[in-house]
């Protein structure tokens, strides 16, 4: 059964990968048959312990329609009618607090029986390893108590979306891979805010990719071919990377077929080590990023894996509402390796 869903090389990684690495991931989105059919194909992958948020009736329901026989490794938490003491309404008092604003009782109590606010604090708290949401819930539903709550206390980071694509029958990029970054967060990014994207996507490769990430920062100009504030706004971050954190590979500004294509490289920047093999793509701006990501998706047929949400303490990312079952097991496949991933370099468990 295992082997007959996996369809290519990436999905074979993310299996070894996350192969005896068990945790606990919660998704607020529990009431989503979508989910059920999911997990029951991931319990061949995985044992993980899986926490469905929702209505207790609905998720049993959804269980029983999905077949699946395996329920030793499934908790159903239903965060309206929930005790208080489970999640201690206290935490989310005392991080707006120290945020100077004040939450009152009532209000933190409400906010708990929210299932993206309960999923947060679950995780904050340590009841959970990593979360997924998004197959129901709003993007604006699911990061606002990722950055009120599962933020709280850490380094600033800007949060923003990556999401990999994999072409098929493409010999560019990691063998028709790529990773495409900010794809979903921030409108125009300033220069703090991609440096941080440029930053957070080379950790997310190394995570996910079974190969060099090899960062191309885009532009409708290549090495100075036009001028204008983003270009030199991208050649100043370039230079901060290069400077700073000299073991990322990086260079632009680029074109995206000098980015991508050997002939096109040769041609337009010959001395470069990155342009023509590039595998992260870095946008100057969200309108292109989403467009080109969608372009590819659609005409090109590509595998679509994500929304990864870079930055995060602990890994909590987005899938569409308009998911398939299969895309919820990959996610939690990537999310899982996200998390074995920051275990490894913090040495925690």
């Amino acid at each position: 059964m295992a082997q007959e869903i996996i369809t290519n090389e990436f999905e074979k990684y993310i299996v070894s990968e996350i192969k005896d690495f068990e945790r606990s991931i919660v998704y607020p989105d529990g009431e989503d048959i979508r989910l059920t059919q999911a997990i029951k194909i991931f319990q061949n992958f995985n044992k993980s312990k899986t926490i469905l948020l929702g209505r207790k009736d609905i998720i049993s329901k959804n269980i029983k329609e999905s077949e699946i026989k395996d329920t030793d490794t499934i908790e159903i938490i239903e965060p309206s009618i929930n005790p208080p003491t489970l999640i201690n309404k206290n935490l989310l008092i005392d991080i707006f607090k120290d945020k100077g604003k004040e939450l009152s009782e009532k209000d933190a109590e409400n906010m708990t029986k929210q299932n993206n606010y309960f999923a947060a604090l679950m995780v904050k708290s340590k009841d959970a390893h990593c979360g997924i949401s998004g197959s129901f819930s709003s993007t604006e539903a699911m990061m606002k108590p990722l950055i009120q709550v599962i933020q709280a206390g850490e380094k600033k980071r800007y949060l923003n979306g990556a999401v990999i694509e994999i072409i098929p029958d493409c010999p560019y990029g990691l063998n028709g891979q790529f990773l495409l970054a900010d794809i979903a967060v921030i409108p125009d990014p300033n220069e703090e805010q991609m440096l941080d994207i440029v930053l957070l996507s080379y950790e997310t490769a190394k995570a996910l990719f079974n190969g060099e990430p090899k960062i191309a920062m885009l532009s409708y100009s290549t090495k100075g071919s036009a001028q204008s504030e983003k270009i030199n706004q991208i050649n100043r971050v370039i230079e901060k990377i290069k400077n700073t954190v000299p073991r990322i590979k990086i260079d632009g500004e680029f074109q995206i077929d000098a980015a991508l294509f050997p002939d096109v490289a040769k041609s337009k920047c010959p001395d470069s080590e990155i342009a023509g093999k590039a595998n992260v793509l870095i946008f100057p701006e969200l309108n292109s990023a989403n467009m080109v990501l969608k372009v590819i998706h659609r005409l090109a047929k590509a595998n679509y894996y994500g929304t990864t949400i870079q930055g995060a303490a602990v890994p909590f990312n987005d899938v569409s509402r308009g998911c398939f079952p299969m895309d919820l097991v990959w996610i939690s496949g990537m999310t899982l390796m996200q998390r074995k991933r920051m275990e490894e370099k913090q040495n925690l468990k």
